[in-house]
């Protein structure tokens, strides 16, 4: 396996076993670059504000590309995604202002009961207790969709639950 690339200003997380190169990024979060079996690099940017930026560069170029990782190497990266070493600030403030409740997005596919219904038509709110916040429609967003709104193949809605309602919202719109 082909080690990591360890610049000057960055620092190898060697006392966690994990073969990652570590960068604090002020004002913006934590970089974290790992290279893959074909010598290829991964960077993944993890910003404060909860985003994440995935970057896959060639092993000969500054060429963006796949980059092959082992089990192993995909595991952390996973847990890298997953936050197990970083958390952004703001996602500790909305764990504990949110504790009991969910965000998640769905799409729906050509089956699911919900395609070509409005809200309304479901009441949805009233038979699940989830709210829809959002529609993603192609590259259009639709926040705050009105009741009358009708839900289409292919949209990802995001909506706002409990975790013990989002089960029955599923049934009810996505199938």
């Amino acid at each position: 396996m082909v080690g990591p690339v360890v610049e000057e200003d960055k620092r190898l997380e060697s006392d966690s076993g994990l073969d990652f190169v570590v960068d604090d990024l002020p004002g913006i979060g934590r970089s974290y670059q790992m290279t893959g079996t074909n010598g290829g690099r991964i960077t993944v940017i993890v910003h404060h504000s909860g985003r994440r930026v995935v970057h896959g560069l060639n092993a000969d170029s500054d060429q963006a590309s796949a980059v092959e990782l082992s089990d192993h190497q995909a595991r952390k990266l996973g847990a890298i995604l997953g936050g197990a070493f970083f958390k952004p600030a703001v996602v500790e403030e909305v764990e504990a202002v949110f504790d009991d409740l969910l965000i998640d997005w769905v799409a729906l596919e050509p089956n699911s009961p919900g395609a070509d219904k409005s809200i309304a038509e479901l009441e949805i709110r009233r038979s699940t207790g989830v709210t829809i916040i959002a529609i993603i429609r192609g590259d259009q967003a639709i926040t705050a969709p009105e009741p009358s709104e009708i839900m289409r193949v292919g949209d990802r809605l995001v909506v706002v639950s409990r975790h013990q309602d989002l089960g029955s919202f599923r049934d009810l719109v996505v199938g």
